[in-house]
Order: C-alpha cells, then structure tokens, then sequence
C-alpha cells in the first residue's frame, strides 16, 4: 500500500496538491519536449534531403591537392572528379581538424569501394583546415595515401552554402556533380550500404 512521504503530506495540506502527480506531470513534459526536438531534428532532415537532392554541387579551380600530406601533381588528384560516382566530404575548420578526419574510417570505405567497384567511384575530401602543416602532417602520420584538397579560404562553402549540420555536408554525387545521397558514410553503415546499393543500381 501506498504512503504518502511526510514531506509529500505537508505539501498536500499546505498548498492542496499531490507532489507525486506533479513529478508525473514534470516527466510528461520532459518526454514531451524530447519528443519535439526528435521531431524538429527528422523535419530538419527532411528539410535538408528535399532541397539538395539533385542539386549540383560546384567546385572551385586551382584548389591545392595533397597526398601523404605532400603537394601532388593536379593530374592525379584530377583524376578523381572523372569517376561515375563520386563521394564528396566538407569539413570546415571549426574545432579541431584532426579530431574530425576519421581517416581510418574513411580509408576501409575507399579500399571497399576500390574492391566492390573498381576505377568507377571517386572521393573528394575536402577541408578547411586551421592549420595545414598540422593537417598535413597528421595525414602523413596516418598513412592516408588518397588525395585531399586543402581548401584554406573556404571557397568551396561560398559556391554551395552547405548545411551546418556535419553530416549534411557529406553526398554522394553522379558523374555530373549532382547529388543522389546525402550522409557520411564513413560513420554511419547505413548510409554505406545505401550509397552502394545506389552505385549498384540496385536503388534509386
């Protein structure tokens, strides 16, 4: 059986309510304030799928190209805007650079789809690092041997105006640059799987 806490009767008899039911009341409008910011975070999503879905994205000439954190040869780091399919990453420089790369991550998907797709998927890793030398050192540290652009003024942002949201700064583009997927595959499988299942035509 239910007894009533001392403190609880006080209450009661002073101000003429049970402190249990507004704790319950306090609950309901925590879950419910939850809830709206669940369903602000999915409309927002939304939001975002139905503006950039098909949207072409635009890059900038002259953008520096390093790999093993080395200047490169244009031609090289070229060749990766040619392919069928495309996977372009902005990372901006807020926060630290460094912490925000997921080299290894992105490394198992590049080796995946050099594997399942041979000479047919290309990725564009672009970012505005703070600090190149640290960027470029870190890459080198890392072994990541794929090519990334050191867009240092920001200009690719200026042409598109990306989402501020991270992971909506990430797509997977056809041989025109237009966008066909939007997410980063590279912490997220689900979206890996469906920008595979996209390159293999399996899905619209």
């Amino acid at each position: 059986m239910y007894i009533p806490h001392k403190n609880n009767t006080v209450l009661m008899k002073k101000y003429g309510f049970d402190t249990n039911i507004v704790f319950v009341f306090i609950l309901i409008a925590i879950f419910s304030l939850s809830s709206c910011k669940d369903n602000k975070r999915k409309e927002d999503v939304r939001k975002v799928v139905s503006e950039w879905i098909g949207k072409e994205i635009k890059f900038p000439d002259n953008i520096p190209c390093y790999v093993l954190g080395k200047d490169t040869l244009p031609k090289y780091c070229n060749e990766c805007f040619q392919k069928e399919y495309k996977i372009f990453a902005y990372i901006d420089s807020a926060g630290c650079n460094v912490c925000r790369l997921d080299l290894f991550e992105w490394d198992q998907v590049i080796k995946e789809a050099d594997n399942l797709y041979p000479n047919k998927v290309g990725f564009l890793l672009f970012l505005q690092p703070n600090n190149i030398e640290e960027t470029a050192n870190f890459i080198l540290y890392n072994r990541f041997d794929y090519p990334v652009f050191m867009d240092t003024t920001g200009s690719i942002n200026r042409l598109n105006r990306f989402p501020q949201v991270m992971q909506h700064q990430c797509y997977l583009l056809d041989k025109d640059n237009k966008v066909l997927a939007i997410g980063n595959p590279a912490i997220n499988i689900q979206i890996w799987e469906l920008y595979k299942k996209i390159i293999s035509k399996e899905k619209k």
